[in-house]
């Protein structure tokens, strides 16, 4: 916790792939106030966007490389 700078706030990238859908859902949230959702983070830094995608099951890798890119657009 030392290494990270105070005010720091984190973005939450989630993505998966379900047997019950037939298309891709994804949601980006940006949350009005910064709040520490639990065990979410690996440290205790306070959430300030959440992105969601889940998708039909068959496409796990490329669900992979859009979470990726969204976390290098979140990267400051």
């Amino acid at each position: 916790m030392k290494k990270i700078p105070p005010g720091s706030e984190a973005a939450n990238i989630l993505v998966g792939e379900v047997d019950f859908l037939t298309h891709t859902i994804r949601a980006f949230i940006r949350l009005k106030t910064s709040n520490t959702m639990g065990y979410l983070t690996e440290v205790p830094v306070p959430t300030k966007f959440v992105f969601v995608l889940l998708g039909p099951t068959g496409n796990q890798s490329i669900y992979h490389e859009i979470g990726r890119s969204i976390a290098t657009l979140m990267t400051d």
